[in-house]
């Protein structure tokens, strides 16, 4: 490849002096005569219901242009049940957009907003995954509180009309199950989702040492620099918006499906994008706003979001709680791996960072016997979306603390544990697919990578000093391993002619 000959050399990316000069235009930046300023109205409560809505008030005011609420979106896209919309009358978590004005300017809008009336009826509502699997636990929604995957059709059956997609059901675990939580370990109920191999009961047999930990991986925002901003606008038929987006080709695709119209009448346009970090890999649904509102008021509407509003609607990482149960030999081989997955996937969902995360662990750490069980949870709180490596990054804090425990236990090194247990050549990975075969990795060289790492950071010297006090100082270290999963389908480019009469292609992952 061509520029390979970067590799190893200093590069200065083509979108740099813009960005640090403050010519890179990002969508709030964009202007259009007869521009109209939009202010959302938030839900205040987790889980309602809205009964009315009076915005004459509102309508009478002057500047005020035009109100989008949920009666004013397109018929529902196909997809899972109560899937998100960019307006609605049942708010799933607090901060969800309920409707939207448009105004000659930002103050005019927000005060439309204080008159407009809304009369909500309260529903039960649950924060924390754990307490809506109790006996009595709330459910975030009224059909139920966890997604269950689609049942795989009977052997031989012919499939009549489109596959059958994850839904929500009730679960709860008996007051028994909890019993565990008095010994400070997470109790372990129903899993609708679970894959093994090997013999697991046998592992643990042949197992020196078993660590069993109970823990927690927070959920945490994305808060990209760029909020969510939108600008929208029509012209001959057309949707031409200017958004933030990691996916030029991916986002024309959902803001299409959101509007109602076909991806032939968008026009996205999104030469910078201010952060992702994954919660903008296909567009935002708020998008969908400035767009809808702009048809309606007749005229370009600017959609500026708050730091408060990206708190909401901005999306989080997703949060888990589990347990990990590890066997060991003498020398640190683990001999079996069982983990148990309880997946805040916050108002929306169903999402796969505890699937990918456990296929991350079994490549990582090779057991020869593994299990993994997971509890998809809906909760009252702001969607998640992936965030920058989603499932391998939380399995890392799950796996690696425990494996370290085990090490000190054990009198191991941190890296001889993990070099023993690395993957190497056409690694193994996840649960046995059709005819019981599991996929593996092309090549790996994790073993490889620790040695050479051990040399470069001057392992045994540091080690020998660690724990102990410097001046002010204590320092410790540690040794990690983890992979990253991506691709999709799609590409994504930047193509400029320079006054040099070059065709400069920049490619890579998202918008560059």
């Amino acid at each position: 490849m061509a520029d390979q000959k970067l590799i190893g050399q200093n590069y200065t990316p083509l979108d740099l002096v813009a960005k640090v000069t403050g010519r890179a235009k990002y969508a709030e930046d964009y202007r259009a005569d007869g521009m109209l300023f939009c202010k959302l109205l938030l839900s205040p409560m987790p889980h309602a219901r809205v009964t009315r809505i009076d915005a004459r008030a509102a309508l009478a005011m002057l500047g005020v242009r035009a109100i989008l609420t949920p009666d004013d979106l397109p018929p529902a896209p196909a997809g899972p049940p109560n899937a998100e919309r960019p307006l609605t009358r049942e708010p799933f978590y607090q901060g969800e957009p309920i409707l939207a004005v448009a105004a000659v300017d930002e103050l005019t809008a927000a005060e439309a907003i204080e008159r407009i009336t809304v009369d909500y009826e309260a529903l039960p509502f649950v924060v924390d995954p754990i307490e809506s699997l109790r006996p009595n636990g709330a459910n975030a929604r009224l059909q139920g509180n966890v997604w269950y995957p689609p049942a795989p059709p009977a052997p031989g059956a012919p499939q009549q009309g489109p596959p059958a997609g994850p839904e929500v059901r009730t679960l709860k675990w008996s007051e028994d199950t909890f019993a565990e939580e008095r010994e400070g370990r997470l109790p372990m109920g129903e899993a609708p989702e679970e894959w093994s191999f090997g013999d697991l009961e046998a592992g643990f047999r042949d197992a020196a040492l078993t660590v069993d930990e109970t823990f927690v991986v927070p959920s945490t925002s994305h808060q990209t620099m760029e909020s969510r901003s939108a600008m929208g606008y029509w012209q001959n038929g057309k949707l031409y918006l200017h958004g933030s987006t990691q996916s030029v080709i991916r986002t024309v695709e959902n803001l299409a499906r959101w509007v109602g119209i076909d991806q032939s009448q968008v026009v996205l346009i999104a030469e910078y994008c201010g952060g992702g970090f994954g919660s903008k890999g296909t567009g935002a649904i708020s998008m969908a706003i400035p767009a809808l509102l702009s048809k309606k008021a007749g005229a370009p509407v600017m959609m500026r979001i708050s730091r408060e509003e990206e708190q909401y609607i901005g999306r989080a990482r997703t949060g888990m709680v589990g347990r990990a149960r590890v066997g060991f030999r003498k020398d640190g081989r683990i001999t079996a791996l069982d983990l148990f997955i309880v997946q805040d996937n916050g108002a929306y969902g169903p999402m796969g960072d505890s699937r990918t995360g456990a296929n991350a662990a079994s490549l990582i750490w090779q057991p020869p016997a593994m299990r993994w069980r997971s509890v998809n949870v809906l909760t009252n709180t702001p969607p998640r979306q992936q965030q920058r490596s989603p499932g391998p990054a939380q399995f890392n804090a799950i796996m690696d603390p425990v494996v370290t425990k085990a090490a000190k236990l054990l009198g191991l090194d941190q890296v001889a544990i993990h070099r023993i247990n690395a993957p190497e050549g056409k690694a193994l990975f996840g649960p046995p697919g059709v005819g019981g075969v599991r996929l593996h990795a092309t090549a790996a060289f994790v073993k490889e990578g620790l040695d050479r790492g051990v040399e470069l950071f001057k392992w045994e010297e540091r080690k020998a000093r660690a724990g102990k006090r410097e001046g002010s100082k204590i320092r410790g270290l540690g040794v990690a391993v983890g992979p990253h999963g991506a691709g999709s389908i799609g590409f994504d480019g930047i193509m400029t002619i320079r006054p040099d009469g070059k065709l400069y292609v920049q490619s890579g992952v998202g918008n560059l």
